[in-house]
């Protein structure tokens, strides 16, 4: 899910939400030394070179704090954001990716093309989606986004896009993006891996992986507008139950859901479970079949396999069919539901521009290979969520 904020230009006045006029995003910046050299043709994949995750639950919606590398949340959140972008480099993800790029562009009307960042004409070179789509993976790579853990969110995260300069090599979604993710289903996953709840712990995990690579495809997205307001096409959209045409906005993360697993994750309650509202919940795969849409139980060996960064040629799309099925009825409740309501005051209108420039002034941590294994082996050792002494 994306939504639209306030960015003054730099110079060029105060920018609002008519969506008739475009504010001016953040002017451009050197890029630092250690991306540099990680775009020199030295980008490696087992590292997040820049890593910044901040808390989001003090009254103000300005006042978020940096969370230090030994806080189980950041590790939680490096586990997920990794995930995220190790699945939109694999194969699949990668030819997901630029399958929703160009339904967005192809969708789009010509007035819309000509306020676009991405100015290409892909009906004579359809290749260059392919180019933009590695710009954006080598960069969210070397330098990925900020991630806001929040108290403010219903679902379970959101980008904001934001406007920034129209040159495309030069796109950092640090400052092209506000990504944020729920901060309560961070807290009840914690708590299932201290507690013990290996397989709750592993559901959270999936349900949050997938929702970060959303949200990213939201994030490319805005690489192709270049700014806040453009809308994304209804074609490229997943079909909602009972709904085989969506409404006057696209969903372009439903869509590349499915175009990459054939299926959308969705999570309902258990009523026995011993968690209560704390719980992952049941996550279902929601897919179409010949006569609209079915429900069938993520299988736990599949998701495993993804949770281990296994994305071979064997693994999108999902073998649904041979899934066991099941039927929703009105006494099932999604999981978004059930949770605890979001508190605090959100950005609203403000104007975000100075929040922006004073979070991108704060440090940034490298999570080298050996800790970057070390977190990612949490699938199977949910005490990994806790940093060594």
């Amino acid at each position: 899910m994306s939504q639209y904020l306030s960015v003054r230009g730099y110079g060029s006045g105060s920018g609002g939400r008519d969506r008739s006029r475009s504010p001016a995003g953040p002017r451009s910046r050197t890029p630092s030394p250690s991306r540099r050299e990680e775009t020199r043709g030295e980008l490696r994949r087992d590292v997040l070179p820049e890593v910044r995750v901040l808390d989001q639950s003090q009254a103000h919606p300005f006042d978020t704090d940096l969370l230090p590398r030994q806080s189980r949340t950041f590790r939680f959140a490096v586990f997920v954001i990794h995930f995220a972008i190790s699945l939109l480099e694999s194969h699949s993800g990668r030819a997901a990716l630029i399958q929703t790029g160009r339904t967005v562009w192809n969708n789009w009307n010509r007035l819309s093309r000509r306020n676009l960042a991405f100015r290409e004409d892909l009906r004579r070179r359809p290749e260059l989606m392919d180019q933009a789509v590695d710009r954006f993976l080598a960069n969210i790579r070397a330098d990925p986004p900020n991630i806001v853990v929040s108290s403010r969110l219903e679902g379970e995260g959101l980008v904001q896009r934001l406007p920034w300069v129209n040159v495309q090599d030069q796109f950092e979604v640090k400052w092209g993006a506000i990504f944020r993710l729920n901060k309560r289903i961070i807290d009840d996953a914690i708590d299932a891996a201290d507690g013990g709840h290996t397989e709750e712990f592993q559901r959270f995990l999936f349900l949050m992986g997938m929702a970060t690579a959303h949200e990213l495809v939201h994030a490319f997205v805005g690489v192709l507008t270049g700014n806040e307001t453009t809308l994304t096409p209804p074609p490229a959209d997943f079909p909602r139950p009972g709904n085989p045409v969506s409404g006057a906005d696209g969903e372009s993360g439903r869509y590349f859901e499915g175009a990459l697993t054939g299926f959308l994750v969705e999570a309902y309650r258990r009523p026995d479970h011993p968690l209560g509202n704390h719980q992952s919940g049941d996550l279902l795969a929601q897919a179409l079949g010949r006569n609209g849409t079915i429900y069938c139980h993520l299988d736990r060996n599949w998701m495993l396999a993804r949770l281990s960064l296994n994305f071979d040629a064997n693994s999108f799309p999902a073998p649904v069919s041979s899934w066991r099925p099941t039927r929703l009825t009105r006494a099932d409740t999604a999981m978004q539901d059930a949770r605890r309501p979001p508190y605090g005051e959100d950005f609203g209108d403000r104007d975000v521009t100075d929040w922006i420039t004073q979070v991108n002034a704060m440090p940034v941590v490298r999570v080298g290979s050996a800790e970057l294994r070390e977190i990612m082996d949490m699938v199977y050792r949910p005490g990994n969520i806790r940093a060594r002494a």
